[in-house]
């Protein structure tokens, strides 16, 4: 083959040596996500041990969004909101500062989080052998978002988040619908690994189709719960209320196809063009499938979830 020319010994998978560059980047891209985070929880994890002091907020305000060159970086439509409170501590007559942030996608969000927090006692972890090293737990912020007195919920943002009545009895044949496309994309995917592939081609097409029949809905559904369909916590937003292993199934779907998709388009680039569908062809489009029908169950299970207990919180 053509493709396979442009490398001068052929690709063995159980020899990294014979790996392309781009594998490795790939991998690279893979890993860091996780091992920040693993990084960030292992820090987590040691400041539990370390003494508290009482310190104050300073300040509670939103960051300005990132800019270059005085243009802002994000549109006014994805931009995300840092809400940061500065907060501060004495020791032994010595003060210190520090800053806790967290990322909303709505300013309505962000000045909710921030309401009532500047001038609170709060208990700070600091590190022992450098008191300047310190942070705040979630669980210490919790108890201070827990400590203010609450607000009556809006109306107006209630009527407008509530779910179209039409769409209210279709949300359990929507997740049944999900279901059946979940289970019916992962047989096929499990038979596409053993190299197996179905004899009706129709079968494709309506996995294919049965995504958006499905998704549409799904989208509204976000879109009435949420208030926007962008942003980097809009799925864990649209999740809130459907199970915890239900949730974690998702996040793996969706991390599995990527990887999935990027190999089966590898292999699809080695062997060349094809007329007709191979077992390659089901694996690496099942995987996509996989990930919408569980996302999609997943937002309507956690729609009916948050219907029964009367409205989003």
């Amino acid at each position: 083959m053509i493709a396979a020319a442009h490398f001068a010994d052929p690709i063995r998978w159980n020899d990294p040596s014979t790996w392309p560059l781009f594998v490795y980047i790939w991998l690279a891209i893979f890993v860091s996500g996780p091992a920040l985070e693993a990084w960030r929880w292992l820090r987590r994890e040691q400041s539990k041990s370390w003494p508290t002091a009482t310190g104050h907020i300073e300040a509670a305000t939103i960051a300005e969004p990132k800019r270059f060159l005085g243009i802002t970086l994000q549109s006014q439509r994805n931009r995300e909101y840092k809400a940061v409170l500065s907060y501060s501590f004495s020791l032994s007559g010595d003060s210190f500062r520090g800053t806790y942030k967290r990322e909303f996608s709505s300013e309505e969000e962000a000045l909710d989080f921030l309401r009532d927090l500047e001038g609170q006692p709060v208990s700070v972890h600091y590190n022992p052998s450098k008191a300047a090293d310190s942070v705040l737990l979630e669980s210490d912020v919790e108890s201070l978002l827990a400590s203010r007195p609450p607000v009556p919920p809006n109306p107006a943002l209630l009527a407008r988040r509530a779910l179209p009545s039409w769409l209210k009895p279709l949300l359990g044949p929507l997740a049944v619908t999900s279901l059946v496309g979940l289970v019916v994309s992962l047989c096929v995917h499990l038979g596409a690994l053993l190299g197996q592939s179905p004899a009706a081609e129709w079968l494709f097409f309506t996995l294919h189709f049965g995504i958006f029949v499905v998704w549409f809905p799904a989208v509204l559904v976000v879109q009435k719960r949420v208030g926007h369909t962008s942003g980097r916590d809009v799925l864990k937003k649209a999740l809130r209320g459907a199970p915890e292993g239900l949730r974690v199934m998702v996040y793996a779907f969706f991390a599995y196809a990527f990887l999935n998709f990027a190999l089966y388009c590898f292999r699809g680039w080695m062997r060349g063009s094809s007329s007709s569908m191979s077992s390659m062809d089901w694996r690496g489009f099942s995987g996509h499938w996989m990930a919408f029908y569980s996302a999609a169950l997943a937002i309507f299970l956690a729609a009916i979830h948050s219907s029964r207990d009367g409205a989003d919180r």
